[in-house]
């Protein structure tokens, strides 16, 4: 199974197995929906060129959408210089907290994944700072995939979801910057090497994390 298929595969199952858990919490609606620009999210990162991941099956993409609440949604594969690949995907919703929760809720909804590992990482950014994230391992199917995921409301980045749900409401609450979004950035792990799996991600994020806000 190629790269390619295995990133479509699992953006596939996240947004699959996210949209049942969103079907089962009721609406939130607070403030007028705005305008952003995920979709306009440069192919070009640092080092990495992007190529979006697409349904075949439009009306089946237009489904999951709907159960989503959203289609604000970037699935995008991205390539280093040295053809290492990494998968970045950003749900985003002006409006429906219920779009953003947890990836183990949707990898394992289904109950043919297994969860191997659970813990936090540390992504150096630029400026000293330091973005902190969820790191997870999952044995899926067809291959073994390392996921760094985080969530935004309004200008704030977190990796914890109960904060993100917070931040989302009062920002809602205050009519200041709305909307927030789930992050998540994923790679094969290759012949067992964790390491070089987490180092790929890590940096696509570093390339990722200085840009995205300006299209959130």
């Amino acid at each position: 199974m190629g790269k390619k298929n295995l990133n479509l595969i699992v953006a596939i199952v996240a947004l699959i197995a996210c949209g049942v858990c969103v079907l089962a919490i009721s609406s939130f609606k607070r403030t007028p929906s705005r305008d952003v620009r995920l979709l306009e999210f440069p192919l070009k990162v640092g080092e990495w060129t992007g190529a979006d991941m697409k349904f075949e099956d439009k009306e089946y993409e237009k489904q999951v959408y709907a159960i989503l609440g959203t289609n604000k949604v970037l699935l995008r594969a991205y390539a280093d210089a040295g053809n290492e690949k990494a998968a970045i995907q950003v749900v985003y919703s002006d409006q429906k907290r219920q779009s953003f929760h947890p990836p183990e809720y949707c990898y394992l909804g289904s109950g043919d994944n297994e969860l191997l590992e659970a813990g936090k990482a540390q992504v150096a950014l630029d400026g000293g700072k330091t973005l902190a994230v969820n790191r997870t391992v999952y044995q899926l199917k067809r291959g073994k995939v390392l996921m760094l995921d985080w969530y935004t409301a309004g200008d704030l980045m977190t990796e914890n979801y109960y904060r993100q749900q917070l931040y989302f409401v009062m920002n809602q609450l205050k009519r200041g910057k709305s909307g927030g979004s789930a992050v998540r950035v994923w790679t094969p792990v290759i012949g067992n090497d964790a390491d070089a799996a987490l180092d790929r991600c890590q940096r696509l994020i570093r390339e990722v994390a200085k840009l995205l806000p300006d299209y959130l």
